[in-house]
């Protein structure tokens, strides 16, 4: 009997130990994937970019980073923050990207370009256009020295 019970307790050890599912690898999500979420979701979206491996969505208040399984399965991880209407740029630095949402009275300004200035001493221009917000890829191990914001006359209306 007690032989029975250890070769069937053997037998169970590994046909779950083999049963395993392979670990899961992520990957970017496909723009099919990304505009149904933004859709199902309700989103206005202000920005949004591939770095590496996920998909970045910058909103007034969050950034949704979201990633794919080789299952197609959609993941998603928020990060949300209190704004202050009186700054007229909310920064936030992380790595790989910055993210740069631009008030309303910069864009009544005739914001154009914006302009970041590493601590390296590269500058970094991007046009503004219809945007309210920016995500810069940001791969380099500097950090974020200044930021201003030029009209189309290059006459600086901003600076932090």
């Amino acid at each position: 009997m007690k032989l029975k019970l250890i070769t069937y307790l053997l037998v169970l050890i590994v046909f779950t130990g083999c049963s395993k599912e392979p670990a899961l690898n992520y990957s970017a999500p496909t723009n099919e994937q990304i505009t149904t979420y933004v859709a199902e979701n309700n989103l206005e979206i202000l920005d949004s970019i591939w770095i590496k491996d996920c998909a970045l969505i910058l909103l007034k208040n969050s950034l949704i980073t979201l990633y794919s399984d080789q299952h197609e399965e959609l993941y998603d991880h928020k990060l949300t923050w209190g704004s202050n209407d009186k700054d007229l740029i909310t920064v936030g630095n992380g790595v790989p990207y910055i993210a740069i949402i631009l008030h309303d009275d910069l864009k009544n300004k005739g914001a154009t370009y914006i302009n970041v200035k590493y601590s390296d001493g590269t500058i970094e221009s991007r046009g503004i256009t219809h945007k309210k917000g920016l995500i810069i890829s940001n791969f380099s191990k500097t950090t974020v020295q200044n930021i201003s914001v030029t009209n189309a006359k290059g006459e600086e209306i901003y600076s932090k």
